[in-house]
């Protein structure tokens, strides 16, 4: 089947299969096209055509970033998810307005986004006080990928 008849569920799946690929160059041309038909779907949603959203209620979780307990326990393995998130054009997620707040790829706006996002959650369980260990590791996650996040200086526009 085509690469533009997959739905965006299955092009996740796709996006992760190619994380863990071990011929990078091979892996970097699948990633070209899978992002090329994030472009042309984000393009449309973003004008107002009724595009399938990703099953996810969220960017994170639309890119299957998870933390804490069931979560990804290896950091490197988050912080790849993370690269790209910020690389890859944001697949139709919630609505219009929701996908159009996360910029564009590469960019200020959408490093800007993901960095208030991990403090949004770290300040949650702030503010609830939780002192159970599942979230005190979700917490933990969150303010390592923050940390990786605020170090990292890629060339944004």
């Amino acid at each position: 089947m085509p690469i533009h008849n997959h739905s965006n569920d299955q092009l996740m799946t796709m996006l992760h299969n190619i994380m863990n690929h071990n011929n990078r160059a091979e892996a970097d041309v699948k990633k070209i096209q899978l992002y090329s038909v994030w472009e042309l779907r984000n393009q449309a949603f973003c004008s107002g055509k009724n595009i399938k959203t990703i099953t996810a209620d969220g960017v994170l979780s639309a890119f299957r970033y998870k933390v804490g307990d069931g979560g990804i326990a290896n950091a490197a393995k988050r912080q790849l998810i993370l690269d790209h998130i910020l690389e890859a054009p944001i697949p139709p997620t919630v609505d219009m307005e929701y996908t159009m707040k996360w910029g564009e790829p590469k960019s200020t706006e959408r490093k800007n986004q993901l960095i208030r996002t991990l403090k949004g959650l770290i300040s949650g369980v702030n503010k609830r006080n939780y002192s159970r260990d599942k979230f005190l590791r979700a917490k933990a996650h969150w303010e390592e990928d923050l940390t990786y996040l605020e170090e990292q200086s890629y060339c944004y526009h």
